[in-house]
Order: C-alpha cells, then sequence, then structure tokens
C-alpha cells in the first residue's frame, strides 16, 4: 500500500534533538544540523527557513610571515559628508529647488518633487505661517504641491538628493462634516527622533479655527495625533489651527493661529507627546499670534504678529519663572506686520526679521545678545527691490559654512521672480540668490558618500 505524501515546512525549527530517538523525532526537530541555521525566508513572507550556515572568508590571500594575529581592530570606511542649501520655489518655471553646496554659488534643480507654493498657504491668512522644510538624517521632508486645496488630502513630500516620493497623505482630520480633507501642512518640526506636523483643518469658526498636530514615526511609519484637536467643537483646543512648532522642556510647544485683528489673545499650548491627552495653555494673551518659536539661552521666545491696535513683538518665556513678557516690541505700527517663522539661533545670538507693510516699510533682521536688541541688516533699505509692497521674509537656517542665511519671498504670486536670499558670513550680509521666486523654505540637506 503506498504511503500518502507528507509535508513538513517546519523542518529544523525545533533545533538538535539527542534524547529522543530518531524514530521519535517531531517534525520540526532533527538528530544532527552541522553548518545549517534558520534565516528569515522573504519568499515565505518572513517565515524562518532552514540554510546552509555561511563559512569564514580569508580576508588576505597569503598567511602573515608566520606570525600569530593577536588581536583586529575595526575602523569606519572613510565618508564625505555634503551640505546642501535648498531653497523651494514656486511656479515662474520648471525648477522645484535653488541649491548651494556654499552658500554663495546657487543653482536651479528641477529634480526633487515641488514644494507647496505660496497660493496653498492663503486659507485663513496663511502667510504668518511657519512653513518649514524638516531636515533628519539624509533627507528632507516637506509639503508636496501636487494636490488640489480643499479637494485632495495634502501629501508630505521626500527627497534624498537623488530620488523624491510622496511619503504620506494627510488623513481627513475630526473636525470634517463630510469628506473635508486638511488645507495644508503648516509647519514641520523633527525631535526626539519623530517628525511633527501642525495641520490646518477646514472648521471652527475665528478665532477657535480647527487643526491637528500630528507625529509620524520615522522608524517605524505610525502616524498619529498629539492629544486633542484643535477648534470649536466639544473636547477642542480654542484659539487658533497650530501654526508653529518647537520642542523645548521635553514638550512639544504650539503657537496658535486665530486669524482675527482682536487684541490680546495669542495663545501658545504644550503637551508631552503621545503621553498627554490634552493640551496646557501657557499663555493666552499675546498681543498678536505666535508665529515662530525659538529656544535661546535656556528660555522660549515667541515671534507675534500685529494685532488691530499692538504692534508686533518678540517675546520671552524666563525658564526661572515660567512668566511671558515683550522682550521686544516693533515701533513700526500696527496693521500688516509680523514676525514671521524666522526666530533662529546662530552663534551666541538670537535672530528674528521683522515685517511691516504700510505708508513706511520695515524689513529689519534684529539680533539679540541677552541683553539689547539691535538691527542687524536694513533689508528694505538695502536689500528691497518694492518700495511700497516689500518681500515678506520666511525661513531661516544655519548654512553649511557656519553662515546664517534668510529667504525672502516674491512682492507677489508664485511666478513673480524678485525674492532673494540673504547671507551672512564673517560678520558681514551679502544678497547671495537675488531674483528668484522662492516660496520662503529654506533647509540643509545632509547626504554621504
Amino acid at each position: 500500500m503506498a504511503e500518502a505524501d507528507f509535508s513538513n515546512y517546519g523542518f529544523g525549527k525545533d533545533g538538535v534533538n539527542l534524547v529522543k530517538n530518531p524514530l521519535q523525532l517531531g517534525d520540526g526537530e532533527a538528530s544532527q544540523l552541522q553548518n545549517a541555521e534558520l534565516r528569515l525566508d522573504v519568499n515565505a513572507v518572513g517565515e524562518l527557513a532552514l540554510g546552509k550556515r555561511g563559512g569564514f572568508v580569508a580576508l588576505n590571500g597569503s598567511a602573515l610571515s608566520g606570525g600569530a594575529v593577536m588581536g583586529m581592530l575595526g575602523l569606519n570606511l572613510k565618508t564625505t559628508y555634503v551640505r546642501t542649501l535648498y531653497a523651494g520655489l514656486g511656479t515662474a518655471a520648471a525648477n522645484t529647488f535653488r541649491t548651494s553646496t556654499n552658500g554663495t554659488t546657487w543653482a536651479n534643480s528641477a529634480a526633487a518633487p515641488i514644494p507647496s507654493v505660496n497660493s496653498k498657504f492663503t486659507d485663513a491668512n496663511g502667510e504668518r505661517d511657519a512653513r518649514r522644510i524638516s531636515a533628519f538624517r539624509n533627507f528632507i521632508v516637506y509639503p508636496f504641491n501636487t494636490y488640489t486645496k480643499g479637494t485632495d488630502n495634502p501629501p508630505l513630500a521626500i527627497w534624498d538628493g537623488t530620488e523624491g516620493f510622496t511619503l504620506l497623505t494627510i488623513p481627513i482630520g475630526p473636525s470634517a462634516t463630510a469628506a473635508t480633507p486638511a488645507f495644508e501642512i503648516v509647519d514641520l518640526l523633527t525631535a526626539d527622533g519623530k517628525l511633527y506636523m501642525a495641520i490646518h483643518d477646514p472648521g471652527g469658526s475665528a478665532p477657535d479655527l480647527a487643526g491637528r498636530v500630528m507625529s509620524l514615526n520615522l522608524e517605524s511609519g505610525a502616524l498619529r495625533q498629539i492629544a486633542t484637536a484643535f477648534g470649536n467643537g466639544t473636547g477642542d483646543i480654542t484659539g487658533g489651527y497650530p501654526c508653529s512648532l518647537c520642542f523645548y522642556k521635553e514638550q512639544i510647544w504650539v503657537g496658535l493661529q486665530g486669524n482675527t485683528t482682536t487684541d490680546g489673545i495669542g495663545k501658545i499650548v504644550r503637551c508631552y507627546p503621545e503621553i498627554d491627552q490634552t493640551w496646557t495653555s501657557d499663555v493666552a494673551t499675546l498681543t498678536g499670534f505666535p508665529c515662530s518659536l525659538a529656544v535661546y539661552k535656556g528660555d522660549l521666545y515667541a515671534g507675534v504678529q500685529t494685532s488691530v491696535s499692538s504692534n508686533s513683538a518678540v517675546y520671552k518665556r524666563t525658564a526661572t519663572t515660567n512668566a511671558w513678557a515683550a522682550s521686544f516690541t516693533s515701533a513700526a505700527g500696527a496693521g500688516d506686520s509680523g514676525f514671521c517663522g524666522s526666530l533662529i539661533v546662530y552663534g551666541t545670538d538670537l535672530y528674528a526679521c521683522e515685517y511691516f507693510s504700510g505708508a513706511t516699510d520695515v524689513v529689519h533682521i534684529k539680533k539679540w545678545d541677552g541683553s539689547s536688541w539691535t538691527t542687524d541688516r536694513d533689508v528694505d533699505a538695502v536689500d528691497g527691490v518694492d518700495a511700497t509692497n516689500p518681500q515678506m521674509p520666511g525661513n531661516s537656517v544655519n548654512g553649511p559654512n557656519t553662515d546664517l542665511l534668510f529667504a525672502f519671498r516674491p512682492s507677489s504670486g508664485d511666478t513673480t521672480a524678485d525674492g532673494f536670499i540673504l547671507r551672512k558670513a564673517s560678520g558681514t550680509w551679502t544678497k547671495v540668490d537675488p531674483l528668484i521666486n522662492t516660496n520662503g523654505m529654506l533647509t540643509v540637506l545632509v547626504t554621504r558618500s
């Protein structure tokens, strides 16, 4: 009588058994398995499979003159790191970025996915959002322009200097009463090994506009919402949608944008991400909405935009007292002004860009050394190209050669090419890349070879 076929896919996974009689061994056992090992089998969706153990390979072709090898030392291979500046562009041409490895010489690049252009941020006073690109290890992440606002879920692009693609799309948020996608991704921050995203959602009413802060674990790919949403719904945090982010004292700090001109309602909230279930209001009485946050000498600083009758200002939260107070107040006047997403520490000083568009334009890069504020660059007088509609500051970044760079957006639209980049090196400011249609996004990509 013929025996039935027997299939054994787990042979070897239970190891060697020298106690049992060979006829009593289980399906996964063996009496000997010399030079065999279990390996992940990609053809079996990661299940273990039995394979031959690899042997030692001689590193040298001949013996070392008969001498004994007393020890070995592992040394890393020589690696060259290149830091490249990336300045996002609008739609004046097919190029998507301007790039530079020294901060002085710039070139067009059309290889990377196009970052979101200015018109994607027009809803709810979006020009005051931080709009930062985030750098992590050897790639950069930024809002991707290839979506129709209000129709598609906004995507996030990733670029490593060679390849680029859509990393994810933002899912519809809890404020939606129908299948309504988020408006845009308004700020990005890499901190504690994760990517944090400030998102402006539809819903709410000024100043209690809707939004979320979400985190992306760049190792596991896990995407989650941090604490509660923002808006005027049940359980929401009021005061505006999140428009600027900062990591300080192991917490995520969020400046809110309410899109009104009411005095004294600027709000910053905080929480321990993935621990706290709700946000703690740290201050809710700033003269304007905070659109830029930075840490300097242990204290937290917030740049706010103007309100109906109060000038824009930079506020300081003193770490020892937790109290907020104005560190610098603009003398330019109320109206179209603010300290946009440009607060940055460079060397031993804190820098910020003061912006005011009115009868007398003011675009000044200010410097704070811990005791006094000074004007480090009179941009509107020296570098501006439009006397009545000054270029609004975008992002700032510490460059490849211990320099400081500020991007300034064009005077209007995504196709106007009168924006520029300023560089400070060895104490001197220079307009290094004039007449470009930068969208204000600026970062540094690190690659290695």
